[in-house]
């Protein structure tokens, strides 16, 4: 966890950018430009996770890939349950998807249930990919 604690903070940090950004009606069409940059990032990101595990704690593929696994499934679920929270409080997402009352928000939080659920899966299986091209990248610089 000691080699994660950055690239997950640099993806929390573009996740709650990625929701800020998203919150504000004028500047939400941004995320259409911005949005395959900040997915590039944050991929190189996790696989930097990798990286670190064989280059500053002498980790193998198996090491980067766990670390990459951990850092994608941290970094999926905060941001899920901040996208979440957002959510119910109707803003962002809760409102795109039908509003904060009635069926749209029962709708909303059920998809961000899932979201919660799904999201570290999904960090960790990427996560893992990526940590072993990092691992891989760092045992090829040697």
């Amino acid at each position: 966890i000691k080699v994660a604690t950055i690239p997950i903070a640099i993806l929390v940090g573009i996740g709650i950018f990625s929701n800020v950004l998203g919150m504000i009606p004028f500047l939400s069409f941004l995320l259409c430009i911005i949005g395959l940059p900040l997915a590039i990032v944050g991929w190189v990101v996790t696989a930097w996770a990798g990286y670190k595990a064989v280059k500053e704690a002498g980790m193998d593929l198996v090491g980067g890939a766990v670390t990459g696994a951990l850092t994608g499934a941290i970094a999926g679920l905060v941001n899920a349950i901040i996208g979440f929270a957002l959510s119910m409080l109707g803003v962002g997402v809760g409102v795109a998807t039908g509003g904060t009352d009635g069926v749209g928000a029962v709708v909303g939080a059920g998809f961000g249930i899932i979201g919660i659920i799904v999201a570290p899966i999904v960090g960790a299986i990427f996560g893992a990919i990526l940590g072993v091209i990092g691992a891989f990248v760092a045992g090829m610089k040697k």
